[in-house]
């Protein structure tokens, strides 16, 4: 929370530049800066400024993948048909998905995936 990370998609992040914003769940509006994007996982990183909100206590998320429980009620964040801002509901459906097969090079033999299950549509990634 002192660095001001945001983990999201691969695609989020995008390969060129960009300006963008952030909302947080209190409607504050901060711009981010990308920090890396995945060549091989769907994950990116985006770096804030924590001091550029003013009226909002952030709370960090440790991620715990082996406390994962199937069946377990997930939330999905995101803009999910073009909202500014949605929270979904959803379920952890799998827990042993496979990494996906790729030729050459990158190997996943250390990656494990969650599958989840929600009403998302476009928009819900992030």
């Amino acid at each position: 929370k002192q660095q001001g990370i945001i983990l999201t998609n691969r695609h989020v992040v995008g390969t060129g530049p960009s300006m963008v914003e952030v909302m947080f769940l209190n409607k504050e509006e901060i711009p981010v800066i990308p920090v890396y994007r995945d060549p091989v996982h769907d994950f990116g990183f985006y770096r804030f400024n924590p001091g550029d909100l003013e009226y909002m206590e952030l709370e960090e998320l440790s991620l715990k993948p082996e406390g994962a429980i199937l069946g377990a009620d997930i939330r999905v964040v995101g803009n999910d048909s073009g909202e500014k801002l949605s929270i979904l509901s959803g379920t952890i459906a799998r827990l042993d998905r496979g990494a996906p097969e790729y030729f050459g090079a990158y190997t996943d033999f250390n990656t494990f995936y969650l599958g989840a299950a929600s009403s998302t549509s476009g928009g819900s990634s992030g």
